[in-house]
């Protein structure tokens, strides 16, 4: 394992490594962390973000599904960083060549109207904070150096989060709903939930990420956004020929099975809609 004691110097690398659109570098030449210098670097990284100007918005949780969970090796879900300098509203157009294997993620997120008191961490006291629900399209920097486990690196690298976009966002249900969410990539079904239910399975690994917070001292907050989780894997962009055929995936089906492709092309337009939150839309181009 590499030297961790120069936590500084190993975040300024990272950060320079993620402007460039080049992350986990250090991964590449040998870096092994545990889960614990994963977030103590994270937070490094985060720290220096801030002096420059950038400002944390919120958090996304990530590994909610037990496939992804263990395809980093993981037993728990993690979390990382909203940042203010990748917000963007639906419609978006995005320069696919300012990320590094652009990947994405069809998820509901959600805003606070007060803080979440860590001491009552239940869904339906979080649910009681939540201003709006938005469906959103979550960005992913697709790029992983470490063998297996690869959790540590996930983590260190911000979850690989890159980005955001949120649909318009609407008041929550008074009441306990069910929605289905669908992702679109040129307009062909790349993946569809059914059966999801308002607020447990949404919010389900939000008290999770509470008490990780509480861990070191931060709270979610009143004007935070959180984007809750994907049921599925990332979706590179890089892919053509998607079937037709929807995957019907209910809370008791394989969450993980997508639609077969073939390497080619970039996908040029992402669409994600939930029958009870909306609909979000980006499009992707080479400039």
């Amino acid at each position: 394992m590499a030297e961790t004691n120069d936590i500084t110097r190993l975040a300024e690398q990272m950060l320079r490594d993620y402007d460039a659109q080049a992350p986990g570098t250090l991964f590449a030449d040998g870096l092994r962390l545990s889960v614990t210098e994963a977030y103590r670097l994270q937070t490094q990284v985060a720290q220096l973000r801030e002096l420059r100007g950038e400002h944390v918005t919120g958090y996304k949780i990530g590994c909610v599904c037990q496939g992804n969970q263990d395809k980093n090796g993981l037993t728990h879900p993690v979390y990382g960083r909203l940042w203010s300098t990748e917000q963007h509203a639906t419609d978006v157009t995005l320069d696919i060549n300012a990320f590094a294997n652009l990947a994405i993620e069809g998820e509901i997120a959600i805003s606070l109207r007060h803080n979440v008191d860590p001491r009552q961490p239940s869904i339906q006291n979080i649910a009681e904070a939540v201003d709006e629900v938005f469906t959103v399209i979550e960005l992913h920097n697709l790029v992983l150096h470490s063998d297996h486990p690869t959790g540590a690196e996930l983590i260190a690298n911000n979850a690989i989060h890159a980005g955001v976009v949120y649909s318009s966002g609407i008041r929550p249900p008074e009441r306990s709903n069910r929605t289905t969410l669908s992702v679109f990539l040129d307009g062909h079904v790349a993946e569809h939930w059914i059966d999801r239910g308002w607020p447990d399975d949404v919010l389900v690994a939000v008290p999770w990420l509470v008490a990780e917070l509480a861990k070191v001292g931060c709270q979610l907050k009143a004007g935070q956004k959180i984007l809750t989780g994907a049921w599925g894997p990332p979706l590179p962009l890089k892919r053509t020929n998607l079937a037709n055929t929807p995957i019907l995936q209910s809370r008791k089906a394989n969450p993980h099975k997508t639609p077969q492709s073939t390497e080619g092309t970039f996908v040029n337009s992402v669409k994600v809609e939930s029958a009870l939150f909306g609909s979000v839309a980006a499009t992707f181009l080479s400039r």
